[in-house]
């Protein structure tokens, strides 16, 4: 009876040391009865003392397992957070980039146009011609067109292709323009085109209205999408 006795108490300790922290209040409970009996005399006071030692061992494989659970609780707990905080890093990162994206594509990359020399001079005479009495962003803007035509399948892609197409530019068809003398602000901002720099939102034509034929304004209204207007002219596409 005192051998099954036994057995059942070291299998209790075996049991505890795999059962989690839920069952640490029944164990407790076995614990206390064990204690109890060997208060009341259940069994031979020549194996109480074996006994006691074996409850003690109990007990502290008890708080053992309590103790390896806690920390395994703490562990997946810090785990969670970690995973937490690395993805809102995550997600912080990505806005981040999605942000440089965003102003990298605000900020378009300037398209500089690179010509001969032959090619700026028709250029710059050109826009000396159609836009001399203009400012400097109003002088830009006639060499903006130009280039622009340059870079569309639509046009010719050369400037002297563009700018002597038949009946594109009035200068050119007047003799204005042979007679033009260039200067210092337009070659200015011949320049500053060819290095990229450009309002004209992708014009391709324009008009100074009150220079303009009734039916050259018609077809500009009618075919074609106005833009904007910079000075004297009106600018379309």
């Amino acid at each position: 009876m005192h051998i099954l006795s036994l057995t059942i108490v070291i299998l209790c300790v075996k049991v505890v040391q795999i059962l989690s922290k839920k069952y640490y209040k029944w164990l407790h409970g076995i614990y206390i009865i064990l204690v109890a009996s060997l208060a009341i005399g259940w069994y031979p006071e020549s194996r109480t003392q074996n006994l006691v030692q074996l409850t003690k061992s109990m007990k502290k494989n008890v708080e053992t397992v309590c103790l390896l659970d806690e920390n395994n609780r703490l562990f997946l707990q810090g785990v969670a957070e970690t995973d937490q905080t690395e993805r809102k890093l995550r997600e912080q990162t990505e806005e981040r980039q999605r942000r440089v994206v965003k102003t990298i594509d605000k900020k378009k990359t300037k398209k500089v146009m690179a010509v001969g020399d032959n090619s700026r001079k028709i250029l710059e005479r050109i826009v000396e011609a159609e836009a001399g009495d203009q400012d400097m962003k109003g002088r830009m803007l006639v060499a903006n067109v130009i280039l622009n035509r340059m870079r569309s399948k639509h046009f010719p892609n050369t400037v002297k292709g563009v700018v002597f197409a038949p009946r594109q530019f009035s200068p050119v068809s007047n003799g204005s323009y042979y007679r033009v003398h260039v200067s210092g602000r337009t070659r200015q901002a011949v320049k500053k085109a060819l290095q990229g720099e450009d309002a004209s939102k992708g014009a391709l034509y324009f008009m100074c209205r009150s220079a303009s034929s009734a039916r050259n304004i018609s077809w500009f209204d009618r075919d074609l999408t106005r833009l904007f207007s910079h000075g004297c002219h009106e600018f379309f596409r």
